[in-house]
């Protein structure tokens, strides 16, 4: 068990890649807290883990609500008296042409994929990770994080921006021994996927991604697991494609 007796805390951990990662994280021995805006998945989530003989609590929050997040963090340290990993998931996603979209929108969107992870990394390091000197954040961003998909400008944006928050932290936060990394997925098949997405658009998808194929949240999880653990012990401030190879033939024609 390579995370044995770390306690992580992911946020966006009631369904697709953030429920994968609480449960691989689980099996590798961590104690974990599992935040989602939607408290029955979070709770149920946490309940499956420990029907498995894990050590799992739900901490449902908006990420986007600085008060809530500080909320959630002393419910986690009162409850297993520290936090060794943060996993930054939570998110969301608007299409919109760039001339319609509305300021409500905009907002909306920076304040749950920029603003939170700030939030919770930042309320993460004061509460644990600094005095303790030990921690490991793994931020979520996007092939978004590098390229410009057409008529997502918000998401863009905010995806650019974990980027580069990724590597503030990292640079800022070493001398506290804590490693701040970055996943950058590709499209995975999620039930949100699969449920927002037309299936002829995951086929022509699937036809671009090198590899042939497309993610499964599990293959995202091992990649979280790797910056998580020990095993990248001097990693810092990557920003780690897990796409298949996409990135590489990706432009902003694409979509």
């Amino acid at each position: 068990m390579i995370l044995k007796d770390e306690v992580a805390v992911i946020t966006g951990g009631g369904g697709g890649i953030g429920l994968a990662v609480a449960q691989v994280f689980a099996k590798e021995g961590a104690k974990v807290a599992i935040n989602d805006l939607n408290a029955e998945l979070a709770n149920k989530a946490a309940q499956e883990i420990r029907a498995s003989g894990g050590d799992a609590i739900a901490i449902p929050g908006d990420v986007s609500d600085v008060k809530q997040v500080q909320s959630n963090v002393r419910e986690v340290m009162d409850h297993y008296g520290r936090i060794d990993i943060l996993f930054n998931n939570a998110g969301i996603y608007m299409a919109c042409p760039a001339e319609l979209v509305k300021v409500e929108d905009w907002r909306k969107v920076i304040s749950v994929n920029l603003d939170g992870i700030f939030f919770w990394a930042q309320a993460v390091g004061q509460a644990s990770m600094i005095p303790n000197r030990y921690g490991k954040i793994i931020n979520t961003s996007s092939m978004a994080g590098f390229a410009a998909p057409q008529n997502v400008i918000s998401y863009v944006s905010s995806k650019h921006a974990v980027v580069g928050l990724t590597k503030s932290l990292a640079l800022e936060w070493g001398k506290y021994n804590i490693r701040v990394n970055c996943l950058c997925p590709g499209m995975t098949i999620t039930p949100l996927v699969r449920k927002t997405q037309k299936s002829e658009v995951l086929a022509s998808r699937e036809k671009r991604v090198p590899l042939r194929r497309l993610c499964n949240p599990e293959e995202q999880a091992n990649a979280v697991l790797f910056l998580a653990s020990e095993q990248s012990s001097f990693v810092n401030g990557l920003i780690m494609n897990v796409d298949g190879g996409m990135l590489s033939a990706f432009s902003g024609n694409e979509t």
